[in-house]
């Protein structure tokens, strides 16, 4: 779950706590003004609940709060 691509495609994860309702990260992290379009003019790249690698044995954190992400955020 708690992976979120911005308007340029930049990712940020969140482990579960902290996810934001998918009506407000699209408002926030869909808008072009703030972040920009995609790479190579792909236009608005927003994604929620996007794909992400493991999270286990990684040092992925929460942008929030900063916890290490584990498989329990997935």
């Amino acid at each position: 779950m708690p992976r979120i691509y911005n308007s340029a495609s930049e990712p940020t994860d969140f482990c579960r706590r902290h996810m934001p309702p998918e009506r407000r990260a699209e408002l926030y992290f869909g808008n072009i003004r703030r972040w920009g379009e995609g790479p190579d003019g792909r236009g608005n790249c927003y994604s929620y609940d996007a794909e992400h690698p493991p999270y286990d044995g990684e040092d992925y954190r929460c942008n929030t709060c900063k916890k290490t992400l584990t498989s329990e955020d997935d």
